[in-house]
């Protein structure tokens, strides 16, 4: 067994190291990815569909950067988003003004859903909506639990003024591509 003398000085005192070999400085310095946060994420406009809305066109502006989505014969609104591809979503933002929800229940990789579906079923996570929140600030995800996502459903049932219309003007989506393997561009070596 080694003792301490015999080594010198204990190597917990080396805070940072490179493959091995302290380096005795500060800590290194963050490259720029890591510093700058999850990406807007890409949509499938056209496989993304709302339920409920007295314009149901106006969903690609909202989501393509801004526009007026107003739910139709009540307050509720029921939004599908699609991914090209599987994604990890970190984040949504949504903007909107006085009649904009007071809360999102998310629901995760359902195609088919009705309002009876989300109103009887546990959302994965449930946003609840103030003034600040619905100005632009993110939405923060409980991240582990939005790892594989492919579509969003997101339902409205009510809206901060208690209105018949509820309206949004903008939402996006950030977080990072899921790493997958194409497994039709493999080609075998050998």
């Amino acid at each position: 067994e080694r003792s301490r003398s015999r080594l010198g000085a204990p190597i917990h005192t080396y805070t940072h190291m490179i493959n091995g070999v302290p380096t005795g400085g500060a800590p290194p310095a963050k490259s720029a990815a890591s510093c700058c946060g999850p990406d807007e994420l890409s949509l499938d406009i056209s496989r993304c569909e709302v339920l409920n809305a007295s314009n149901p066109a106006a969903l690609a502006a909202v989501l393509g950067g801004g526009g007026e989505l107003r739910s139709d014969c009540d307050e509720q609104l029921l939004i599908t988003i699609a991914f090209p591809s599987a994604v990890k979503l970190h984040s949504i933002v949504l903007e909107g003004p006085g009649s904009a929800p007071d809360e999102i229940r998310l629901f995760l990789n359902r195609t088919a859903m009705g309002f009876d579906d989300a109103e009887a079923e546990e959302p994965l996570q449930a946003l609840p909506l103030d003034e600040a929140r619905r100005s632009g600030a993110p939405l923060l995800l409980q991240y582990v639990k939005f790892q594989n996502v492919s579509t969003l459903t997101l339902f409205a049932p009510s809206n901060q003024e208690e209105s018949e219309v509820t309206t949004l003007h903008r939402l996006r989506f950030f977080g990072s591509v899921h790493d997958t393997t194409n497994m039709k561009e493999f080609k075998r070596v050998g």
